[in-house]
């Protein structure tokens, strides 16, 4: 599964990167599929999100390091380089912007609705980054 991230930078700014969520265990169902998965982790607090049509939210910081399934709408993020990126129905991202000055979001079209999965700190995302894409 392709995520882009977006995180906090050393000077308290933000930018983006990308990577693959490893899929490293394989199993073979009853009908002889080979299914791929990734190691498991706990989510502390998944939720189900929406925003309407017209919502933009100025620098902020994401509440917590998670994924974001989008299910319906485009959503923009723009961090503190200048890059701004969009997402769509069945695409993900990853906010890691917990500290600095954050990132902005805009409803580009919506409603916007999304699936956030709370990734803990025990999840070591930074092997993933330098996995390689």
């Amino acid at each position: 599964m392709h995520v882009t991230r977006f995180y906090t930078t050393d000077d308290g700014g933000s930018t983006f990167d990308e990577f693959d969520v490893p899929l490293e265990t394989t199993s073979t169902d009853a009908w002889g599929n080979e299914l791929r998965f990734s190691e498991a982790f706990a989510s502390p607090a998944v939720r189900v999100y929406e925003a309407p049509p017209g919502t933009f939210q100025d620098w902020h910081n994401a509440p917590t390091r998670q994924l974001c399934v989008m299910l319906s709408g485009v959503w923009e993020i723009g961090t503190t380089d200048g890059q701004k990126r969009r997402w769509g129905p069945g695409e993900v991202f990853m906010p890691d912007t917990v500290e600095g000055r954050g990132h902005t979001s805009q409803v580009l079209k919506g409603p916007v609705r999304m699936i956030f999965i709370p990734v803990p700190a025990e999840v070591d995302i930074a092997a993933w980054v330098e996995s390689g894409l």
